[in-house]
């Protein structure tokens, strides 16, 4: 059996596992979307413009004013020489937020919420935060080496 002369060189597995991800999130873009063609039928469609730029403005200014107050205390533990592993499992959801909840949309928005205040958010920090613990060790040291 041939083998493709890609395969010792592309890591196939990897590959099709962002290409899910990329299909799941482009699923979740077009859930939102049916979603506002409905809405829009009821509320019309500048109801729903103004509806949208204020949840995302709303949203950006929760996320912000958490991510500031987050970012204070890494410093503040980074300062005291102790490893801020409990912020670097709130700024990942946080980041994430904030990028859901400034993309319109009404499921986006909620996903959003749902990682902005509920323990999911947290459950995926620590499993980024796991997952990338080296990298994020470095970077704990270059914060320390910086202050």
């Amino acid at each position: 059996m041939d083998r493709h002369p890609l395969y010792g060189i592309v890591d196939l597995e990897r590959v099709m596992r962002r290409l899910f991800q990329g299909l799941l999130a482009s699923l979740v873009l077009l859930a939102d979307g049916y979603v506002l063609v409905l809405v829009s039928r009821h509320l019309g469609v500048y109801l729903l413009l103004a509806i949208l730029a204020s949840t995302g403005l709303l949203g950006a200014g929760f996320v912000l004013a958490a991510y500031r107050t987050t970012l204070a205390r890494m410093w503040k533990r980074v300062g005291s020489g102790a490893y801020p592993r409990g912020e670097l499992r709130r700024v990942i959801p946080l980041l994430a937020a904030g990028a859901l909840l400034v993309v319109p949309g009404f499921v986006s928005d909620a996903i959003g919420l749902v990682l902005l205040v509920g323990p999911i958010g947290w459950v995926l920090g620590a499993l980024v935060e796991r997952r990338n613990r080296e990298r994020f060790r470095e970077l704990y040291e270059y914060l320390r080496l910086r202050r």
